[in-house]
């Protein structure tokens, strides 16, 4: 019997991110994914989501993670979780976060330390429909990466540049997506 021995740079395994990347050149199809998530309202501004199951090709990957996100008390919750906007400033960061450590482990850079800290601006008269010229969502984000590891600035600055444009999350929120809501009543 032997033993294959994995050697992971950053906590990833290269030849398993390698191997993907070839899957997917080779088929497109096996690149697409689907993600899904429930989210049932518990009381107040307090919901709890869940992640059951995403498709990656043409398989389903079963998974059982959930989140409870909530409002602060000064805006009527009960503060038992992060609220919706620092949820997607969390998806932000770890989006970006995993594109750039992922770039960097395919490039064989060992990195210490990754961190992003993201802020949002959004104006409450948008939310509450009270002036019709300030939008509901963030008016702005700001975000800031700081990295060290055994890459000179150049190469951080050109992997972080080519995080920012591969990032799902950071295209999703600087671009319209389709969006098709729906609304099911129950009697």
């Amino acid at each position: 019997m032997t033993t294959q021995l994995t050697s992971t740079l950053n906590g990833l395994d290269p030849d398993v991110l390698k191997e993907l990347a070839d899957t997917v050149a080779a088929d497109a199809s096996q690149g697409k994914m689907a993600f899904r998530v429930s989210t049932t309202w518990v009381e107040g501004g307090r919901s709890i989501a869940r992640v059951k199951s995403f498709d990656l090709g043409n398989e389903t990957i079963e998974r059982d993670f959930h989140l409870v996100i909530d409002e602060p008390e000064e805006a009527g919750g009960t503060n038992l979780g992060p609220n919706p906007q620092e949820v997607i400033l969390a998806a932000l960061n770890a989006c970006l976060m995993t594109t750039f450590t992922v770039l960097c482990t395919l490039e064989g850079i060992r990195l210490e330390k990754v961190d992003i800290q993201s802020s949002g601006q959004l104006d409450l008269r948008g939310f509450f429909g009270l002036d019709a010229n300030v939008t509901p969502g963030f008016q702005a984000l700001d975000w800031t990466l700081t990295v060290r590891g055994d890459a000179t600035e150049a190469q951080f600055q050109k992997i972080y540049e080519t995080a920012i444009a591969v990032s799902p999350n950071v295209w999703n929120l600087r671009n319209p997506v389709a969006a098709t809501p729906r609304l099911q009543v129950e009697s």
